[in-house]
Formats: C-alpha cells, sequence, structure tokens
C-alpha cells in the first residue's frame, strides 16, 4: 500500500498501475466489479500486518449470501473447516450467474488456460487474490493524497473515453511473449515482458488503444464488461 502510495505521489501526470487478478465477477452474481467489488469485499476482508487474513472466511460468507446452492467459492486448507465452503469444487448449478466471464470465456475459445474467480487455493488459483487485492485497492482508491484521482478500468473510464489520472486496470501477463527475457522464474518472465509491452505502446503513444472496448464485443456485451465484469488489458 505504501508503495502505491509513493509511487502514485511523486510520479508526475497520468499513472497506470496494473494488477494480475480479475477487477470483477460474473454478472448476477451481486459482487460486481472495480469499484463496487472493491469496497464491498474491503467490509468483509481483514488484513493484519504480517499478511494473515480471513480470506477463506469471506468465500463462506459470500458463498451464503450469493446462493442456496453448494459454492461457488471453493478451496481451503484441509486443515480448516468452513460450513459454507468446501475443500473441493461443488458442481456449478447457479442460475443466476455464470461460471466464467465475458473475458476468461473469450480466451478460453482461443485456447489459452485461465483461473476463474471462485477457486480460492490450488494451482493458477486467482481467487484469493481477487478477494485481497480488491479490497486492497479500496483502501487505496480512499487515501486523502489520491482518492480523487483513482479510477477502476473500465468501469469508471467508460473505457477509453476519461484516461486521466491514476488508471487502476487488469492484465493477465500469460499473454506475453516472454521467451526472449531472461531470468530463471517464468512468472518473473511473464510480468517484465508484460511491462515491456505496456511501455512500449505507451512510447509510441498507442497505449490508450489498449483501453478501448473490443470491437468483437456487442453493445450489451461491452455494457455488461463495464458495469459488472471488467476486462484484461490487451485483450482484443
Amino acid at each position: 500500500m505504501e508503495k502505491l502510495k509513493q509511487l502514485a505521489t511523486v510520479t508526475k501526470g497520468n499513472v497506470l498501475f496494473a494488477f494480475d487478478f480479475p477487477f470483477g465477477y460474473p454478472t448476477g452474481s451481486k459482487i460486481g466489479g472495480g469499484r463496487k467489488a472493491a469496497e464491498l469485499l474491503s467490509q468483509h476482508l481483514i488484513s493484519s500486518e504480517n499478511d494473515k487474513n480471513n480470506r477463506f472466511e469471506v468465500g463462506s460468507i459470500l458463498n451464503r449470501e450469493l446462493s442456496a446452492a453448494p459454492g461457488p467459492f471453493w478451496g481451503h486448507p484441509k486443515s480448516m473447516e468452513f460450513p459454507n465452503l468446501s475443500w473441493s469444487k461443488p458442481p456449478f448449478i447457479h442460475d443466476e450467474f455464470k461460471e466464467w466471464r465475458l473475458v476468461e470465456h473469450h480466451l478460453k475459445t482461443f485456447g489459452h488456460r485461465i483461473m476463474n474467480v471462485w477457486q480460492l487455493l490450488g494451482q493458477g488459483s486467482v481467487g484469493s487474490q481477487t478477494l485481497t487485492g480488491l479490497a486492497a485497492l479500496h483502501r487505496f482508491s480512499q487515501i486523502k493524497q489520491v482518492n480523487e484521482k483513482v479510477s477502476f478500468w473500465p468501469f469508471d473510464t467508460h473505457w477509453d473515453k476519461s484516461l486521466a489520472g491514476i488508471i487502476l486496470a487488469e492484465v493477465w501477463p500469460s499473454l506475453s511473449d516472454y521467451n526472449s527475457i531472461d531470468h530463471p522464474i517464468k512468472d518473473a518472465r511473464q510480468v517484465l515482458a508484460c511491462l515491456e509491452g505496456l511501455s512500449q505502446k505507451n512510447k509510441e503513444n498507442k497505449i490508450s488503444s489498449f483501453f478501448a472496448a473490443p470491437t468483437c464485443l456487442s453493445k450489451e456485451d461491452k455494457m455488461q464488461c463495464e458495469r459488472e465484469e471488467g476486462w484484461i488489458l490487451g485483450v482484443t
């Protein structure tokens, strides 16, 4: 949090902070996305200074509130037990909302292996990062020095219509071509490649095109992503 605050206050001009976790939940789940989801999750999530938190308890609470059927959140350490959160994945039988966001469905269609927001534990899972990350971004957005400048993309910016100030956006570094990056850790290669790609677009004055609504989406889909689900920067 302090690092974000420092970067936001010392950087001149517009700022992009990109994060490798979903910024929204599937339409109809009542959690929403962007600022709305961040504020909601921050009301439940408690984090200590040594990075301990109650994310599994939050998953159990949300399951109770979202649906009478098991899930949709699942996954926790076997040594723990929660009244409304199972260790293994339950059948997804929720009529009010889908298992995948539009952007995830789009990537899966093209053969990408991507995880969704419901899995809280396990290799490659992003559910816990989403709970803790969005709650942290809410706290960041409330800092006095930056709160009037912060926008969650694409929710507050209406895609590429209002990109001034501090833009918080979702990325997926696995999309980047990281084969030429020299680093022993794969995740680090992906992040560095993602950073290089964004920096190059910025140098070429073409980065605003990354924030535009993809032409493959219908008008209704664009509104769905803008209001609730969000999108991944660079997915066209």
